[in-house]
Parts: structure tokens; C-alpha cells; sequence
């Protein structure tokens, strides 16, 4: 391996492992501190000039870039010398065409939230049934069985249990296989079978990717209804503007980001501050201490407004992202905006509080909140 790029010591190592995602996994493990690797970032930086550093890991080194200018070096899209980890080629369909009837099917399912005590299984569970919907119509709202494979496919993964990663991975294929060949009008798998030139591989690979992205947006949902329950004016402006509400989803997922570091992997030799690297380095991008890092003044605040003034426009970490983040993020808002349509959500403890800064880390298992009938307006006579 290279000499001219500074090498974390096995300790270092560790404690970046525990903090940092594994490449490909698109679920966190129970418990993760998204943030725990943020004072240790600072220390990497300040001791070794803000370079980047390798770092030792199960499946070989991996280089942790620390500073803005080499994030945007690995991000930068006309650079072809560094891909994403896992490669999926978009379809080049017109998923647009099916936003109408994703925000419709939210807002059904929605109405599920509107009363009682909504903890995060309780919202995990409708919002799943958004996804597959979404993906595969309605014939597939039901089938929580496909969910829990997806779940156990990707614990296997992060284990490297190969054995039974195959044996998940048959089962998970064929169930999806009999769902797209419903092909239902208005879901993404019709909207496959309408382009016959797409191979059912590539169909198949595409609608899993789906519904992976739909469903890891359940925590960013749950921690949003939190943090409006517990900043009444915020929610008051929610309920008012979607473009508010979106904006407060934004929020939530740039505190706890449902993946903290991104993962590119090399694609040729790369050169790094006089080292070489070989194609196949794998490259993290720990974006969740750039988003929450404390040269930003609104670092540990609840700050939807950076997302309309302007401010976040600004930010390297704040791109807009692909067609299918606008898509997902278009259902999530409409979700919200049918839970507090009907009702408003009041904090059940203290994780959340206006009058002090917001925790690095938050356990979802614990956030819970309270639906109330919202407040209708007085007829006029």
C-alpha cells in the first residue's frame, strides 16, 4: 500500500468502523452513532493537515477523505475515476409520470397515523406499505414477508454471510419476479412493463433498489414528525406550506442522516498527495460530520428555513440529488402532510427539545409522539 498517506492506528481504525456505515449497507445497525467519529475526524485532521487517511478495515483499507476539497474531488460527477459502490444504471423511464399516484397512495396510507400514540414501528410499518405500493401496486401492500426478506438479505450482507445471502437472495428474486409480473398501472413495475426493451434483470435490479431507497426514509419521517411536535411553529408553517414541510424533512435528514458516509470505489489508479492508489480503493465520505460539523452555526438546531433561504443551496453536502431523492422526498412530504392534515402530533418525553441543542445521536425506539385532532377553523355563518 502507498507510504505518502498517513496510516489511523488500529484504534483509530476501530472506532471509525463502528461509526461509519460499511460500504453497501443501506440499513443502519441498531444503536449506531451516526456522529460518534466526529471528535475523532477533528483529532485525524488537526494531526495529520487535514489529509486524508487510511484506514484498516475487514475487507482491506479504505481512505477516509476529512476535508471539502478532496469530498469534492470523490463526489464530483464529470470524474469518472471513482464510482459508487454499488453501480445501478438508471432506466431511463419516466418516473416522474408516476408522482401523482405515489403522493395519492401516502396520503391513504397516512390516515393510519392520525390517532393515538405513533411510535417508529408503528410508522415503519405503514410507510413500508407506501414503498411497496409504490414499486410493485397494490397487490403488493400486504406482503410484509418481502420486506422482511429485504431486511434479513442486507443484515446477511453486512455479515458476509454468503451462504445464506444466496439462499435469502433466491427467495427475495422470486417474490419479486411474481410481483412485477403483475405490472399494475400506476406502480413502478407497470410502468416496466411498459418500456419492453428493459431486461427483466435490469427490471428486477431496479425495482429492488426502489424500494430499498423508499424504505430507509421511515427514520427520517419518524424524527421529523418528532422535531415538529416538539417546535409548535414550525409545525403550524408545515401544515400551512408543503415547501415548509419538505423543508423540515430535509432538516431531519441532515441531523441523522440515514447513511452518514458515502462510499465511492476507484475505478483506476489515483494519485493522493504524492501516493499512488490502486483501483478498487474503496473511498468514505463521512457526510454526516460535514452536516453537522460545529463550523456551522446551525450545527445542532432544528433550521428548516436553510433549506428555503438559500443557505443549504451553498453547502457542498446539500446537492439536489437524482431524480429518484426529488421523487422520494415528494411521497415523504405528502405522508407527513396527511398525517397532519387530520391531526397534530404532541412530544411523549424529552429526546427532543427546543431549548437546548439536538443530540448527535437519536434511538428510534424510543421517539414517540402523540396524535391529536387538529384544530379545525370556525365555519362562518
Amino acid at each position: 500500500m502507498p507510504r505518502g498517506l498517513p496510516r489511523a492506528t488500529a484504534l483509530e481504525s476501530l472506532r471509525l468502523r463502528s461509526a461509519l456505515v460499511p460500504p453497501g449497507t443501506p440499513h443502519l445497525a441498531p444503536g449506531r452513532d451516526l456522529l460518534r467519529s466526529r471528535t475523532l475526524l477533528m483529532e485525524l485532521e488537526s494531526r495529520y493537515g487535514g489529509r486524508p487517511v487510511l484506514v484498516r478495515g475487514p475487507r482491506g483499507s479504505a481512505l477516509v477523505v476529512i476535508s471539502k476539497r478532496d469530498a469534492l474531488r470523490v463526489l464530483a460527477e464529470d470524474d469518472d475515476a471513482y464510482a459508487p459502490a454499488v453501480e445501478i444504471r438508471p432506466l431511463g423511464l419516466p418516473t416522474d409520470v408516476l408522482r401523482p399516484a405515489f403522493i395519492e397512495i401516502a396520503r391513504e396510507e397516512a390516515e393510519g397515523l392520525t390517532d393515538g400514540v405513533v411510535d417508529y414501528a408503528r410508522l415503519d410499518t405503514r410507510w413500508q406499505r407506501v414503498a411497496r405500493r409504490c414499486v410493485y401496486g397494490d397487490g403488493a401492500a400486504g406482503d410484509e414477508e418481502l420486506t422482511r426478506l429485504l431486511a434479513d438479505l442486507t443484515r446477511a450482507g453486512r455479515l458476509r454471510a454468503r451462504r445464506r445471502q444466496q439462499l435469502l437472495s433466491g427467495r427475495y428474486d422470486a417474490r419479486i419476479i411474481d410481483h412485477l409480473r403483475r405490472a399494475e398501472p400506476g406502480s413502478l413495475a407497470g410502468l416496466i412493463a411498459e418500456n419492453p426493451g428493459q431486461a427483466e434483470s435490469r427490471g428486477l435490479m431496479q425495482a429492488a433498489f426502489w424500494l430499498m431507497g423508499l424504505g430507509v426514509t421511515a427514520p427520517g419521517l419518524m424524527q421529523t414528525l418528532a422535531l415538529l411536535a416538539a417546535h409548535p411553529a414550525h409545525r403550524k408553517a408545515a401544515r400551512a406550506d408543503p415547501c415548509h414541510l419538505r423543508a423540515c424533512l430535509r432538516e431531519s435528514l441532515r441531523l441523522w442522516p440515514p447513511v452518514p458516509a458515502l462510499t465511492r470505489v476507484t475505478t483506476m489508479e489515483t494519485s493522493w498527495y504524492g501516493a499512488t492508489l490502486p483501483a478498487g480503493t474503496t473511498v468514505l465520505v463521512p457526510m454526516a460530520a460535514h452536516q453537522r460539523s460545529p463550523r456551522l452555526p446551525y450545527a445542532n438546531t432544528f433550521a428548516p428555513e436553510i433549506w428555503q433561504d438559500g443557505t443549504a443551496a451553498g453547502e457542498w453536502w446539500a446537492r439536489p440529488g437524482c431524480e429518484g431523492v426529488h421523487l422520494t422526498l415528494a411521497v415523504g412530504t405528502a405522508f407527513l402532510a396527511g398525517i397532519l392534515r387530520a391531526s397534530r402530533p404532541k412530544p411523549v418525553g424529552r429526546l427532543i427539545s427546543p431549548h437546548r441543542p439536538l443530540p448527535y445521536a437519536l434511538n428510534l425506539a424510543r421517539l414517540r409522539v402523540t396524535m391529536r385532532p387538529a384544530r379545525r377553523k370556525p365555519a362562518h355563518a
